[in-house]
């Protein structure tokens, strides 16, 4: 069964339970559009659910839990328990997350900027290019490239 089925049903519980017409949930949402979701004829947009539950007066983490939950044949309780779960595991679970996209950095893009990092420390307590590829153990022609990528601040 699609998921489209379960949020079709869990739109229309809520808005029964709490006595709404489609026209009263309908503020940015078209009220066609909202028959079109509880008939299950289109699939919602998070975009638009997030619109539904705000109308609703409820979080849309609210509506869109309760449509996993159908669909997974679990009580919203369970699903919370196994997302909270998966989120501390992921170490996620506190964060407050940046809405913009962060640059993905490669384990050598990590691995060049510690090196940078060293080189520059190396190159405050005034060690020399050769000094500093003993070191650190990197070929003298990477320390030399790497050398003059780092400012000496």
């Amino acid at each position: 069964m699609s998921l489209r089925y379960s949020f079709a049903a869990v739109l229309r519980l809520l808005r029964h339970q709490k006595g709404l017409t489609q026209s009263d949930i309908s503020n940015t949402v078209a009220q066609s559009h909202v028959s079109q979701l509880e008939s299950a004829k289109t699939t919602a947009t998070i975009d638009v659910s997030c619109e539904l539950a705000r109308a609703m007066r409820m979080q849309p983490g609210s509506l869109i839990t309760l449509a996993l939950a159908c669909y997974g044949q679990r009580t919203p309780r369970e699903l919370l328990t196994d997302v909270l779960a998966e989120l501390e595991e992921l170490e996620l679970a506190d964060v407050v997350l940046n809405h913009q996209q962060q640059p993905t950095k490669t384990p050598a893009m990590i691995d060049a900027e510690r090196k940078r990092d060293a080189i520059r420390a190396l190159k405050r307590e005034g060690a020399t290019q050769a000094e500093a590829a003993r070191q650190l153990g990197l070929p003298e022609a990477t320390l030399r490239r790497l050398w003059h990528q780092v400012s000496d601040s």
